[in-house]
């Protein structure tokens, strides 16, 4: 006999939520005229507000622990990383691979799975931190260096920092969502709020508005993935 759902389960999985989420960004984003930004000839405000919008869907889905949501997120992480890049994210093209490659592996290791179970953590969930947070300063700096031609720039150093410590946030999601971790969900809790900060100073609008609602959705996400697991292992 399937198990109830709780009412904070039932919001959390609602189709009306997803709509919300969705039609923020590219409300909030259209509104301030963000879609009119245009970089060395690239549209990179439509690219932002169109992959804020697949990106939002991608995350609403892995929260319903849906598998085609680390589908879509695959595509949206090659915009980000063109969009990144163009606002100042020196080192993107070197950590957005990570994700690309974590998403895939999401996406098999999901797909083998017979049930979307999420567990509880083990050694390796600390192992993938510690990896997460190494490789996400060795490549953060090898890209702010000029692949090490020369030190960071000062006007870089704060860039560098906090897109280094997020990455490492977001890395450590990345690597331990295959195993469908549910404090997976604190790591893009905290990921979520810097990636705000992040966004304010690349001035990249809709993204702002993206993470403020994926602060308020990985809360949910992590609340209703420990119900889940707590109630599948009774």
């Amino acid at each position: 006999m399937p198990k109830s759902k709780s009412q904070i389960q039932k919001f959390t999985e609602s189709t009306a939520l997803d709509i919300l989420g969705v039609g923020i960004v590219i409300s909030v984003s259209f509104a301030l005229g963000f879609h009119k930004t245009v970089i060395n000839g690239l549209p990179i405000g439509i690219m932002s507000v169109a992959g804020a919008g697949f990106s939002m869907l991608a995350t609403r889905l892995v929260t319903k622990r849906n598998n085609f949501g680390n589908l879509i997120g695959i595509m949206a992480t090659i915009n980000s990383a063109l969009v990144d890049y163009y606002l100042g994210n020196q080192a993107a093209f070197l950590t957005y691979p990570v994700s690309f490659f974590g998403l895939i592996a999401s996406y098999f290791f999901w797909k083998r799975r017979g049930n979307k179970v999420p567990r509880g953590f083990d050694k390796w969930y600390f192992i993938n931190i510690a990896f997460a947070f190494s490789l996400a300063f060795l490549l953060n700096y090898i890209g702010f260096s000029g692949f090490l031609a020369h030190e960071i720039r000062t006007e870089d150093t704060i860039k560098f920092w906090i897109t280094a410590i997020i990455t490492g946030l977001s890395f450590s999601g990345t690597l331990n969502m295959p195993r469908m971790y549910a404090d997976t969900w604190a790591f893009y809790e905290v990921y979520n709020g810097l990636k705000i900060y992040q966004n304010i100073l690349f001035g990249n609008v809709a993204y702002v508005a993206k993470y403020i609602f994926y602060l308020f959705n990985a809360l949910l996400g992590w609340i209703v993935w420990h119900q889940v697991r707590k109630k599948e292992t009774v």
